[in-house]
């Protein structure tokens, strides 16, 4: 079932964004409403799975992983939960999609350098249920993961 929003809903969403530090009591300030009240629609949008999570982003780079590829998977019948499981357990993989298209997943993975992440490659290629890989290094980002065009595309059509 789709969720309802409303443009406090979107209001709060879009300073969880911009402002995640600044906290509950200056949500409210900002908003012109009672403390409770922003803290009742911050609850409400985690229990609807709306909110993920309150972790910092942690970069990739900042970490001494500056390479960055996608590794779409190609695997034998019956193996996406089990190769899912081992592929896991391998550090510098970051995200795992199960895809429709070419292949069977898609992998994001980071590596220090292009010597590493032919390391990774390999360990990938060697796990069980892979029968082959298609790798695309990324060069560079040019649209980092981002949600606030969607809030403001949901405010739109409030009107």
């Amino acid at each position: 079932m789709p969720q309802q929003f409303d443009r406090l809903d979107l209001t709060i969403l879009r300073l969880l964004v911009e402002q995640p530090r600044a906290g509950v009591r200056e949500y409210a300030r900002q908003l012109g409403i009672a403390r409770g009240t922003a803290q009742a629609r911050i609850d409400k949008l985690q229990r609807e799975g709306v909110i993920e999570s309150y972790a910092p982003q942690i970069s990739p780079v900042g970490l001494g992983f500056s390479g960055l590829a996608y590794i779409h998977i190609h695997l034998a019948q019956g193996q996406l939960d089990q190769t899912s499981r081992l592929l896991a357990a391998i550090p510098e993989v970051i995200a795992a999609d199960s895809i429709a298209g070419e292949g069977d997943l898609i992998c994001q993975v980071v590596a220090k350098d292009n010597h590493e992440l032919e390391r990774v490659i390999q360990r990938i290629i060697g796990t069980p249920g892979v029968v082959r890989t298609r790798t695309e290094i990324v060069l560079s980002r040019r649209i980092p993961l981002r949600v606030v065009p969607l809030i403001d595309a949901l405010a739109q059509e409030l009107g």
